[in-house]
């Protein structure tokens, strides 16, 4: 690309790009423009860059309604070609393309806000105008030559033929409806057309993962508990498996992909137990090289050729996310192009067609949920598709600053201070925000709907990525365990601490709000730290592990049990960090949000939680909604909830 063109095609991006982003008047926004989802998520590129596939949402739909589709569109015109319907609650999740027609859909469900869609274990095949739709999967009916158990898309072949790998954790002959379990692992080349399979590989393991090279799976990887990732591996498939031990996979190896020629394994890989770095080295271990890594953050995201198959740029998203350019190649070239252009965003390549030509670029930031782009290499055109939420403003929304400091045992720790856009930043009052999990989750710098609400009520809001967050490797994840209930706790109150000392948070009017493990967190931080807070929203929040212990969903699975017993111990150690029973020291006013439907955290632990507190007369504030689960599904009961939010934080922190 000679210096000319490429300045003139900088120009038309720039221009194109911010054709997406209107100019506004500065004004509140509403309520309702921050509970509403996504409409657009998981765009696919077919293999000849015609067509784009993605998960179309209905903002507008009844709670019995149907509210996700798959589409496919012509491009670049964005013609519809074909809808299909989901059933409520159910959405595409994978959307992988078999050939240049045909696709196939795992679907997910989802029952509240606050739950990572789940992965039903169906799949679907369909060619692109609708047609000769095909069940792969289905838990009622099974596969035509497939175990039963809970299948996902774990690949295609290279090239692209019409089949897809599937992987199953496979049940047990005699498979317990409430017993989710799996003791077997399996990986199936599958015919998108006929539906016949043929197995590539299997390990006598649950919870395991494959990387397939030739059609036969050479490394399984997975792991049954918190501790350590396990890898196995063979040259072929009539040889048993064999694992590979500490000296090669050092503290926490998860391979990748295997290079087309068989000589080369990239993987993700921890020596000692700090950030992993993406590795490359010989199927053995050997003669291993690091192409990515930072002291301070794990790699993320791997991008990949689809020509060659070969990394081409590494994302970091601690702080202010940063790509590293693994080689020169086009691709390489155009999206370092595109974020030297645009700073403020982080631009990324979202998919390739298999010329390498065509490719989908998505462009977002803290300010901006995201637009995604159709850019041709061979005409040098970019041209938007679609905002990913075309009603939010970004010129209205707050920036969020990422900052570093040390908790009180010397830890360094990480977090983002989300300012109110317009304000004076010094003195304000402050809303601490937990993220939920809490183990292997993160709070990140990119568009966070709740902070930016909280933020254009007049908000600072600051977000702790304590230990047991994710990116920072496994020894930090595993430092959370067993820590749930004071030095996770002691993290957020010195990063709120950090607000405090910097001169941006008013020590006066201090409030705490999360969902799940932070709504948990919520309760406890005014037992934490008596006389700090002026109030406290738990939105999900668990009162009573022991609870459960017994009766989360989680608890169907031997995996949960064993989190539960290592994260927290047993009941008497759940009944040590539970907030209900501590109540005593808990003497600020609450708001208690919650489904009723919840089966992550059970509904019991709101209730049992408002009894105690009317028993003690101690105030608080109520709102539950009937049907709903893990966080509020629907946009109307969001709303109603950061209206309470509103209104609550109005009454004890002012205006």
């Amino acid at each position: 690309m000679s210096i000319r063109r490429y300045a003139n095609w900088c120009r038309r991006f720039l221009v194109v790009f911010f054709l997406l982003i209107p100019l506004i008047a500065m004004a509140q926004v509403n309520i309702e423009d921050f509970a509403k989802s996504p409409t657009m998520r998981s765009p696919s590129l077919s293999p000849d860059g015609q067509y784009l596939a993605l998960s179309l949402h209905n903002n507008k739909a009844k709670w019995n309604e149907s509210d996700y589709q798959l589409v496919v569109f012509h491009l670049p015109d964005l013609k519809g070609v074909s809808r299909l319907n989901m059933a409520p609650h159910y959405q595409p999740a994978q959307i992988v393309w078999v050939s240049n027609n045909r696709l196939a859909v795992s679907l997910a469900y989802i029952s509240g806000y606050l739950d990572v869609p789940q992965l039903t274990g169906e799949v679907v095949a369909l060619d692109s105008d609708g047609g000769h739709k095909r069940t792969l999967y289905s838990l009622r009916y099974g596969g035509m030559d497939t175990p039963r158990g809970a299948a996902t898309i774990a690949g295609t072949p290279f090239p692209r033929n019409g089949h897809i790998y599937l992987h199953f954790a496979v049940w047990p002959e005699r498979h317990i409806s409430d017993d989710r379990d799996s003791s077997r692992s399996a990986i199936y080349d599958v015919d998108t057309r006929n539906g016949k399979a043929t197995l590539m590989g299997g390990i006598e393991k649950g919870s395991m993962s494959f990387v397939v090279h030739d059609e036969v799976a050479r490394f399984a990887y997975g792991s049954s508990d918190a501790h350590a990732i396990e890898v196995y591996t063979h040259d072929n498939a009539s040889q048993p498996w064999r694992r590979l031990s500490t000296a090669v996979t050092g503290k926490k190896m998860v391979p990748l992909r295997i290079s087309r020629d068989g000589s080369k394994l990239w993987s993700l890989f921890s020596a000692t137990g700090g950030p992993q770095s993406l590795v490359v080295s010989a199927l053995d271990g050997s003669n291993r090289t690091v192409l990515a890594g930072d002291d301070s953050a794990s790699v993320d995201d791997v991008l990949w050729d689809t020509v060659t198959g070969t990394p081409y740029a590494a994302i970091f998203m601690d702080g202010r996310p940063h790509v590293v350019y693994l080689d020169q190649s086009p691709h390489a070239k155009v999206l370092k192009a595109l974020n030297d252009k645009f700073p403020d965003h982080l631009v990324t390549i979202a998919g390739l067609d298999d010329s390498g030509k065509r490719m989908l670029v998505s462009a977002d930031s803290d300010r901006d949920p995201g637009s995604v782009a159709l850019f041709d290499t061979d005409t040098m055109n970019l041209r938007p598709l679609y905002q990913v939420e075309d009603w939010i403003h970004p010129e209205q929304m707050a920036m969020r600053k990422p900052f570093r400091f040390k908790a009180s045992d010397g830890l360094e720790l990480e977090g983002y201070l989300t300012l109110p856009p317009g304000k004076d930043t010094r003195k304000l009052p402050t809303i601490l925000m937990p993220h939920g999990g809490p183990i292997d989750i993160r709070d990140g710098w990119t568009y966070d709907a709740v902070a930016q609400f909280l933020a254009s009520r007049g908000y600072a809001v600051v977000q702790v990525n304590y230990r047991g967050s994710a990116g920072r490797g496994p020894d930090f994840e595993m430092a959370g365990y067993r820590h749930f209930g004071d030095r996770i706790q002691q993290d957020l109150l010195d990063g709120l601490h950090w607000a405090i000392d910097q001169g941006y948070a008013d020590q006066q009017r201090l409030c705490v709000y999360g969902g799940s493990f932070g709504g948990y967190s919520s309760l406890m931080q005014p037992i934490a730290a008596p006389g700090l807070y002026k109030c406290a929203i738990d939105y999900a929040g668990v009162s009573d592990w022991g609870i459960g212990f017994k009766s989360s969903d989680t608890a169907h699975f031997s995996a949960g049990r064993t989190y539960f017993a290592e994260s927290v111990g047993d009941m008497a150690a759940a009944h040590a960090i539970s907030p209900l029973y501590q109540l005593d020291k808990f003497n600020v006013p609450v708001l208690i949000a919650h489904g009723e439907d919840d089966q992550r955290v059970p509904y019991q632990n709101a209730t049992d939680l408002r009894a105690a507190l009317k028993k003690l007369n101690k105030p608080y504030e109520w709102l539950s909604k009937p049907k709903e689960g893990h966080g509020f599904y629907t946009e109307e009961d969001r709303a109603d909830m950061y209206q309470h939010m509103q209104d609550f934080l109005a009454k004890y922190l002012g205006p």
